[in-house]
């Protein structure tokens, strides 16, 4: 009777670990508040890219491990003086909405730039005044992320398009 007693109490402990884990897991990604990422990025005029996510999305996931936490990535987002902020789609957080300058919770955010699946990139451009220049539904891998923020950071946004910087070698 104790090694069955015994045995419920190990397995009890192990799923209210594993849940734990799971939740605290999925969770770091809205870990740091948007707002001060957002509001830094204004007043330094960096380009400011606002991902949108919900909890549950397994390539938003993937976008952070694969990309978002990869130091090269990291370092291409310094020399291009970009900014990235993660927005909850379902969040209450009050943030700051690039283009508008008015307050408003992350869920109210999301309706106004009318997303509709995660993650969604928003680029907004610090050159003017923080329009909204690209949407790009969906993941992207690194290596084209890394290509967008060189494209962002040599100003070639604003000579060519995108896919005409590509084939040229990335050169505008």
């Amino acid at each position: 009777m104790r090694k069955i007693l015994s045995l419920f109490l190990i397995i009890g402990f192990i799923a209210v670990s594993c849940q734990q884990k799971s939740a605290t897991t999925e969770s770091d990604k809205f870990v740091v508040d948007p707002e001060p990422v957002i509001k830094s990025a204004m007043k330094d005029k960096k380009f400011l890219i606002l991902i949108f996510e919900s909890e549950d999305c397994k390539y938003c996931t993937k976008l952070h491990e694969e990309v978002l936490d990869d130091i090269d990535f990291k370092q291409s987002l310094t020399k291009n003086n970009t900014e990235i902020a993660i927005i909850n789609v379902y969040g209450e957080r009050e943030v700051t909405d690039p283009e508008t300058k008015q307050k408003m919770s992350e869920q109210a955010l999301t309706f106004a730039y009318r997303v509709q699946g995660y993650p969604t990139i928003v680029v907004f451009d610090p050159a003017k005044d923080y329009k909204p220049i690209y949407t790009i539904p969906g993941y992207v891998e690194k290596r084209d992320f890394i290509t967008l923020l060189d494209f962002l950071g040599s100003n070639c946004y604003q000579k060519v398009q995108y896919e005409k910087y590509v084939e040229a070698g990335k050169t505008c």
